[in-house]
C-alpha cells in the first residue's frame, strides 16, 4: 500500500532453550537498507519479554504519486506481551509532496447487507500498548511542491507516544526558503511554521506570512490558527485597504478601473480565503469598479448548441455547487434599471462572451448574447414564496 518494493530480504534466526533470536533481518528499498535485530523470551509459545533494534539508511519507505518519502531511523524497542517501548530518532533525509493524497474508492455504507455474503470480520486492535519518545529530524531533501507551494523544509519534532492513538509533539517544522505561485501571485515565504507545544501531532498550529515586495510596498498574507481552520489575513506595509493589499499581490499596483482586473482578484480572492472573506473582498471589487455583479459563472452547453450561461445552484447554506459546464468569471452593469450588459470569460478556454438583457414586462425577458456563437432566449419568470 505504500507503493515501494522490497529486494534483497535476508533473515537469521535460531531458537535456543526459551530464547528466540533474530540475528538479523534486512531489506532494501529504493536503494537505502533496512537492518534489525529480535531476542524475546518465550513462555510456552507465548512472549514474555523483548527487546531488538531497528536501523536504517536513506530506505524508501513511502512511494507515491503525490508523496515520496525516504528514512534513517535509528531506534531501540523493548516491552513485554502487553506493552512496547520504542525509543530512538527518525532522520528524514528525502521526502517530496507533490499533491494531495488521491482520492480512496468510494464503500458501500455499513447499513449495506449483501445476501449470502459472509460477515465480515471487524479489524483487530493494536496488540500492543505503545508508548516512548522519537525524535524525527529532517534534513536538507524535503520538499513540497503543490498546490502553488514550492518550498523546501526543515525542522524536528519530539513524539512523546502513549497509545498508537495519543502521539503528542513537541517541535517545529519550519520553511527554509519557499514561493507561494498560484493565480497570478507570486509570493515569498518570509516565515513558516507548522509547531506543536505539547499537542495532538495531528493538530499542528500554522505561523506563515508570504509576501510579494514592490518598491517600498510589501503586501501578502499571515495565516494562523489550525490545520483544519487556517485564519487568513492580509498584510500589508505600509496599511492599506484590502482591495489594495490584493491588488498589490496579483498585479505588483493599485486596482485600476478594468473589469478584467476584477475578474483576476476576485479569482484570487476565491483561492485564498474562506467563503465569506472572499465575498466581502469581491463586493469591495464591485464597489471599486462601479460594477453590478462579479464572479464565477456556469456556461452549459448540454441542452443548446450553443454556449449559454447558467448561474452555480447554491445550497441552503449559500456554498456555490459546481455543474457540468465550463467556468466563466463574469462582470456585468445595469446600464437602465431594465438593460442589463455583462462579459464573460472562459478561465479554460479564454473566449469571450457577452449577455444583453432586457425586461420587457414584469415576468418577461429577452436575452441576446454573442461569443463562439450567438443566439437569443426569451424567458418567463415565476416566484414562488
Amino acid at each position: 500500500s505504500a507503493g515501494i518494493t522490497l529486494t534483497g530480504v535476508e533473515l537469521s534466526a535460531r531458537l535456543e532453550k526459551d530464547m528466540f533470536l533474530i540475528e538479523r533481518l534486512r531489506a532494501v528499498s529504493g536503494g537505502g537498507e533496512l537492518v534489525g535485530t529480535l531476542k524475546a523470551r518465550l513462555a510456552g509459545w507465548e512472549v514474555r519479554d523483548f527487546q531488538g533494534t531497528l536501523s536504517g539508511q536513506r530506505f524508501q519507505t513511502v512511494y507515491l504519486p503525490e508523496l515520496t518519502m525516504y528514512t534513517s531511523p535509528q531506534l531501540t524497542f523493548e516491552g513485554t506481551g502487553t506493552r512496547a517501548t520504542l525509543a530512538g530518532e527518525i532522520g528524514i533525509p528525502e521526502m517530496l509532496v507533490s499533491g494531495p493524497p488521491v482520492q480512496k474508492m468510494v464503500t458501500p455504507s455499513e447499513d449495506v447487507v449483501f445476501e449470502g455474503a459472509l460477515p465480515q470480520a471487524k479489524q483487530a486492535a493494536f496488540p500492543l500498548h505503545l508508548e516512548g519518545r522519537v525524535k524525527v529530524t529532517l534534513g536538507d531533501k524535503v520538499r513540497v511542491e503543490a498546490s502553488g507551494i514550492d518550498a523546501r523544509l526543515g525542522g524536528s519534532m519530539d513524539l512523546v507516544l502513549n497509545g498508537i492513538d495519543d502521539i503528542q509533539s513537541s517541535g517545529e517544522i519550519k520553511v527554509v526558503e519557499g514561493r507561494y505561485r498560484a493565480y497570478g501571485m507570486d509570493l515569498q515565504i518570509v516565515r513558516g511554521r507548522l509547531y506543536y507545544v505539547n499537542d495532538p501531532v495531528t493538530r499542528p498550529t500554522l505561523d506563515v506570512l508570504a509576501l510579494r515586495t514592490v518598491g517600498d510596498v510589501k503586501a501578502g498574507v499571515t495565516v494562523g490558527g489550525s490545520l483544519k481552520t487556517p485564519v487568513v489575513k492580509l498584510y500589508s506595509e505600509p496599511t492599506m485597504p484590502e482591495v489594495d493589499i490584493l491588488a498589490y499581490m496579483v498585479l505588483g499596483h493599485p486596482m485600476g478601473e478594468s473589469g478584467e482586473q476584477g475578474g483576476m482578484l476576485a479569482t484570487a480572492a476565491a483561492s485564498l480565503f474562506s467563503l465569506g472573506k472572499s465575498e466581502s473582498l469581491q463586493e469591495q471589487i464591485k464597489d471599486r469598479l462601479g460594477l453590478s455583479t462579479l464572479g464565477l459563472e456556469r456556461v452549459d452547453t448540454s441542452t443548446t448548441g450553443r454556449m449559454g450561461y447558467k448561474e452555480l445552484p447554491t445550497t441552503p447554506g449559500g456554498v456555490k455547487q459546481p455543474t457540468v459546464g465550463e467556468s466563466l468569471f463574469t462582470v456585468g452593469k445595469y446600464l437602465t434599471p431594465k438593460l442589463y450588459l455583462s462579459y464573460g470569460r472562459s478561465l479554460i478556454t479564454g473566449q469571450n462572451l457577452f449577455r444583453l438583457r432586457y425586461d420587457i414586462f414584469k415576468r418577461l425577458q429577452i436575452e441576446t448574447q454573442s461569443g463562439s456563437e450567438s443566439g437569443a432566449d426569451l424567458y418567463y419568470k415565476m416566484e414562488f414564496n
